[in-house]
């Protein structure tokens, strides 16, 4: 029998009872008083193993989705942490390159600008060299031509004299 019909059973019992004339107790049949009783001890165990059973279960349940959602909760951080710490070496490798490539600019730009007082200073010492080349061949050229304007004066004297003296040498 189940628990609702021993219930019955025993309220069947104690409506049946018969009742004392003093105090307002009842007589109820032992016996089957007893029998009701063990009867309530064969199928409550029962009805207390299923509920038992349910709440173990329960527990059970609620146990692993604790364990469950503490392992969601844990990846979850991890997958946060490694996401800020790549998002914080993908900004740290962008600053650095950032870094790297404007001081590259920077040197490049200084380069050059060595490059172009270096070629500037070249270029001036070239053109001061090419004057001074040119200020001495001027000098030499002027040099060679007095002394060829001497020497020719000094043929064109001896002509002269070699005409005045032929002159004279016929007449």
């Amino acid at each position: 029998m189940e628990l609702p019909e021993l219930i019955d059973s025993l309220e069947d019992l104690v409506v049946q009872a018969r009742r004392l004339p003093v105090g307002g107790n009842l007589v109820v049949d032992r016996k089957r008083m007893l029998d009701l009783i063990d009867q309530f001890r064969l199928a409550v165990p029962e009805d207390l193993q299923q509920a038992q059973q349910m709440l173990e279960a329960r527990e059970q349940i609620i146990q692993e989705a604790r364990d469950t959602a503490k392992q969601i909760v844990e990846q979850a951080e991890t997958e946060r942490e490694r996401l800020l710490e790549q998002n914080a070496i993908v900004v740290d490798a962008r600053e650095r390159g950032h870094a790297i490539l404007a001081d590259a600019e920077q040197r490049a730009q200084q380069t050059i600008a060595e490059a172009d007082s270096t070629a500037a200073a070249h270029l001036s010492e070239a053109a001061d060299a090419a004057k001074q080349q040119m200020d001495d061949a001027d000098q030499y050229a002027l040099e060679v031509l007095r002394r060829l304007q001497s020497q020719m004066q000094s043929y064109l004297e001896s002509v002269r004299t070699s005409i005045n003296s032929l002159e004279q040498d016929r007449s």
